[in-house]
This record gives C-alpha cells, sequence and structure tokens, in this order.
C-alpha cells in the first residue's frame, strides 16, 4: 500500500490535468472567435498529455495499477477548480452558455496556468531525485509556456483585437 500523502499528491496532480483539459474545452465552446477555439482546443489536448508524464513521475513511488485506478477516479468524479467555477459564472452572468468574454476566459486560463506551475514548483522542492526533478522542470516549463503564449494573445486580443494562430515565438528565447 502506497504512502497516503503520494496518493494525495497522484490525486492533486491527475486533477489539476484534467480540470486543465477541461477548462481549454469548455473556453473553446465558449468564444466565439475561431483562432481562439482552436488555439483553446490545442491547450486542452497538451494538457491531456500531461497525464502521462504524471504517470511517469510517480511511476517509481506508486503501484501503475494502483495510478491507474487514481486517474480513473478523477476522471470519473473530477475535484472542480475555482478557476472552473469561475469561467461558469462568467458564461452564465453573460446570459447564454455560448458566449463568454474572450479577455476574460484567456485572463482565467493564465490563472489555471499560474497555478499549476506553483503545484509543480512544490513538487519539485520535495524532491531531490535527478530524473524527477527534470521531468517536473519540463511541465514547470510546459505550463510557463502557455501562460506565456495565453498572456501573448490577451496582449493582441486587447491591444489590436487579433486572435494568433499559433505561438510564433517563445518568449523564453527557445526557438
Amino acid at each position: 500500500m502506497t504512502d497516503e500523502s503520494v496518493i494525495e499528491l497522484v490525486r492533486s496532480a491527475v486533477a489539476l490535468e484534467l480540470n486543465g483539459e477541461y477548462f481549454y474545452r469548455r473556453a473553446a465552446e465558449a468564444t466565439q472567435h475561431p483562432r481562439g477555439k482552436t488555439m483553446f482546443l490545442r491547450l486542452a489536448e497538451q494538457e491531456g498529455g500531461h497525464i502521462d508524464e504524471i504517470r511517469a513521475l510517480f511511476s517509481g513511488l506508486i503501484d501503475a495499477a494502483e495510478l491507474e485506478q487514481i486517474a480513473a477516479e478523477e476522471a470519473a468524479s473530477p475535484r472542480v477548480s475555482p478557476v472552473i467555477t469561475e469561467l461558469e459564472a462568467v458564461i452564465v452572468s453573460r446570459g447564454h452558455s455560448a458566449v463568454a468574454d474572450d479577455t476574460q476566459a484567456l485572463r482565467l486560463a493564465m490563472e489555471l496556468e499560474r497555478r499549476a506551475v506553483q503545484f509543480f514548483e512544490g513538487l519539485k522542492m520535495r524532491t531531490e531525485d535527478p530524473v524527477k526533478v527534470k521531468m517536473l522542470r519540463h511541465l514547470i516549463d510546459e505550463e510557463h509556456f502557455h501562460y506565456d503564449f495565453l498572456q501573448t494573445q490577451l496582449d493582441s486580443v486587447l491591444n489590436v483585437g487579433i486572435w494568433l494562430d499559433a505561438p510564433e515565438f517563445r518568449q523564453d528565447g527557445k526557438f
């Protein structure tokens, strides 16, 4: 049997990524602009892909079958993030489930990514295993990239009203 604190970390990590995927799919439904929809769907797919990285991250600490059971339980009855609750409230306040303020969706998405960075940074500080540290750095870099990409989108929408199709650059200098 695995230590309860490890199980809770796994649950939290899986819930974080599932919430991210759900959030981006919901934001895609609520966003009016086609490029915005495309961008949010692409981010949803990337968040969904992080589940495999979570599996690898905890593979030495938790039995594979137990990890799969936790992932299935979280998928069946996910813990709803406050950011998702806020997105739903924004959509309802607009009076129609298919309409939301694009800038609000971008701001909420940035908050979701900020929380993910904090979560993975916290995990990184708890481990000395170089393989796990490397994996966590990768997840942190991905979440930072998402945040920077969303910030660029927000700046573009607010300043010129144009959605970008894809990231045309990386703010961290990586191409």
